[in-house]
């Protein structure tokens, strides 16, 4: 599947968490480059599209993240996340068979109120 700058078919953020500031961070350590990331999202019902020559963004109606490459072995994310919804975040990279770990920051950002590792 090659996914564009265009895109791919899948659901849009929620209009009510696309005005919110990125609250959720984040580590996928040993995992694929980010092209095959959005691939695998995609073929979970995901939308995805390259922002970059090497970022992706991937979105579902809860939640919208930039996977971005730091490292041969390392991706990190960032985005937002309905604050409900954070572990399922967590659910679906663990159903993706990857590791992570996950920040959850308050609207002020000047609170940790979750972390999730798996």
């Amino acid at each position: 599947m090659e996914i564009t700058s265009g895109g791919t078919p899948g659901p849009r953020l929620a209009d009510h968490l696309a005005v919110l500031d990125n609250n959720v961070y984040g580590r996928l350590p040993a995992a694929p480059r980010a092209k095959v990331l959005a691939e695998m999202f995609v073929r979970a019902g995901w939308r995805a599209r390259a922002s970059s020559w090497t970022e992706y963004e991937v979105e579902h109606e809860w939640v919208r993240i930039e996977l971005v490459e730091v490292s041969p072995d390392e991706r990190l994310f960032s985005g937002v996340v309905d604050p409900a919804r954070v572990d399922e975040l967590g659910a679906v990279f663990a159903g993706l068979g990857l590791r992570y770990s996950i920040e959850l920051w308050s609207d002020d950002r000047t609170s940790l109120p979750r972390e999730l590792a798996g």
